[in-house]
């Protein structure tokens, strides 16, 4: 039978509650491999067995399971029985298939790497790794090296199957998503914000995503720019949700009573102000943000305390030590480095002074807010929100 190893890291060490995760996993490589010729996802004795359909989109379904959390490694397998004589007849397999996709000729060489997770199977893992290449190499006239073979091939034994496969390809590990619960995320559309969200899906979280737009005639560019974003961020997570929040009335109140230096400090308080409410409606237990310390005005560790004041859950911010190529050497492995560069003028440089407050004090940014319908436009402005799913 062709099937998908998969195993996994972090999960392996979470005692009791292993099975939750395990099952949080399957569900989302199901539903990530939904028509791409996966028939069936079960598990099997540590790992999780993909059984794929006679012609599966092998390409697809590679380029998928590197984008789902918890996946530590996979590899394209072939399955067979236990007994000594099925797991060379699956291992000639895979050899006649390597020996086409590499042209393997007599002087190539070869190790075997077999693992037994049974105990009790009639041969150790040395002993197979000694009968198998021994195989190997009277067939095919290969020469055994095992510190540097061309070729590996891995020969699994579990409890109930053997699975023989020459290649581990590397996944994202961490834990699956929708397991640790429910983040917020501010997305902007710059770079930062979607390497911040998807730090936070290794860690099993699902985001659900805020945009905040203005009134320039920008509007539909920014609004398409950031939806492109979150449908690149949507790959990594299932049910992906996206609200869009006008700008407009909240914008020119804060240009009209607040002075231009605090007004961005305000503006990313507002903000919160909003985002609290989308976050008890979608039973979130925190935010998450693309800030970095000390890489912009509002993000000074002052402005940061009055900022966060005004959320009513955790705000998570997993860029906050990294500089500016760190964030960029994500955003470019995960694919959306190249629609955040794109021109366009959010709220937040709309609002920009030429010479911010660097360091604000909570009292005196609480006493101009005062002077704001706050309330008011904050129900306002979620009543003329938009929601996109992905």
């Amino acid at each position: 039978m062709n099937c998908i190893v998969v195993h996994y890291s972090e999960i392996g060490l979470k005692g009791r509650n292993r099975d939750f995760f395990e099952r949080k996993l399957m569900s989302n490589l199901r539903r990530a491999l939904s028509g791409r010729g996966c028939e069936k996802v079960s598990r099997f004795h540590g790992r999780v067995v993909i059984e794929m359909s006679k012609k599966p989109d092998m390409e697809k379904m590679r380029e998928r399971l590197q984008k789902i959390p918890g996946v530590s490694h996979f590899s394209f397998a072939l399955s067979s029985d236990r007994e000594i004589a099925r797991i060379k007849h699956a291992l000639d397999e895979v050899a006649k298939k390597q020996k086409i996709k590499q042209k393997m000729k007599t002087s190539k060489t070869f190790a075997v790497c077999a693992t037994r997770s049974d105990k009790s199977f009639r041969y150790t893992s040395r002993q197979l790794n000694e009968i198998l290449g021994d195989f190997l190499r009277k067939k095919y006239k290969w020469k055994v090296n095992l510190s540097e073979p061309d070729t590996k091939f891995f020969v699994e034994v579990t409890e109930k199957m053997a699975f023989i496969y020459t290649e581990k390809i590397r996944g994202l590990g961490g834990l699956p998503v929708t397991s640790g619960g429910t983040l917020v995320s501010l997305i902007s559309g710059g770079i930062d914000s979607p390497v911040a969200a998807f730090e936070m899906f290794k860690r099993g979280c699902c985001v659900v995503f805020v945009h905040f737009h203005n009134w320039t005639g920008q509007r539909e560019v920014v609004k398409d720019k950031v939806e492109k974003i979150v449908k690149v961020l949507a790959e990594y997570q299932p049910r992906t949700k996206l609200y869009l929040i006008p700008f407009e009335d909240l914008q020119r109140s804060i240009i009209m009573k607040i002075q231009a230096k605090y007004r961005m400090i305000v503006y990313r308080r507002v903000m919160f102000a909003i985002a609290n409410k989308i976050a008890e409606s979608e039973k979130a237990l925190g935010f998450v943000t693309g800030d970095s310390v000390g890489q912009v005005a509002s993000q000074t560790l002052e402005n940061l305390l009055v900022i966060y004041g005004k959320a009513k859950f955790p705000v998570f911010a997993p860029n906050v030590s990294r500089n500016k190529q760190e964030i960029v050497d994500v955003a470019k492995k995960i694919g959306t480095y190249e629609l955040s560069i794109l021109p366009y003028s959010d709220c937040c440089s709309f609002l920009v002074a030429e010479h911010p407050e660097t360091r604000g004090k909570i009292d005196v940014i609480e006493k101009m807010e005062s002077n704001i319908e706050l309330d008011e436009l904050v129900n306002s402005a979620l009543r003329k929100s938009e929601i996109k799913k992905f």
